[in-house]
């Protein structure tokens, strides 16, 4: 084993490793290369059992920065999980509290257990359905009047409220009902 003791080093920057002359190539490689080699362990861990840290500057365990000089746009990731066409993990990023998973990546899907807040304008788009799975009750709510719209502009789409059993659409509307449409309704007997 190597070890590197720096506990004398109170202040300043222990470990400099520099590598400004690579121009191409990696400029720090941990490679555990031997397909049977890591059994339980970690190969690559940073921590800290410190209680002073109070106030983060830019980061406390890890700081990633890429700060060009001028306008430059790059290609590619600047951050990077990749799991092999023969690998397979619970999670490939899990997120955690004391052990309680706060967000988590795996390769089928991503699962939040925080309540999440999209701050910018514009539109969420879904592939698929909204599955609201509170037992008691689920909501819709907006800030401003709320529109519901089936289909493309071009198509003649259906929309559906559905029900199981004897389960009512209610229309809670103080102000009443305002109908706008061409054909006349349609009311089955109840």
């Amino acid at each position: 084993p190597l070890t590197f003791d720096f506990d004398t080093v109170t202040t300043g920057t222990a470990t400099d490793l520099s590598v400004d002359g690579l121009t191409t190539g990696t400029g720090l490689l941990i490679d555990n290369n031997v397909a049977s080699s890591l059994t339980t362990g970690t190969l690559f861990q940073a921590q800290s059992v410190a209680t002073s840290l109070t106030t983060a500057a830019d980061a406390f365990l890890h700081y990633f920065n890429w700060n060009p000089g001028s306008a430059t746009t790059a290609v590619g990731d600047l951050f990077r999980i990749n799991i092999g066409a023969n690998g397979t993990a619970t999670n490939l990023f899990n997120l955690t509290d004391n052990g309680s998973s706060l967000f988590s990546v795996s390769e089928t899907t991503m699962t939040s257990n925080l309540p999440a807040n999209f701050t910018s304008a514009g539109d969420v788009s879904m592939a698929y359905d909204l599955n609201f799975t509170n037992p008691t009750i689920s909501s819709i709510t907006s800030a401003a009047p709320l529109t519901v719209v089936a289909g493309e502009s071009f198509n003649s789409s259906n929309l559906t409220l559905k029900t199981y059993n004897s389960g009512d659409v209610v229309i809670d509307a103080a102000g009443g009902v305002t109908l706008n449409q061409a054909q006349a309704w349609d009311l089955a007997n109840s």
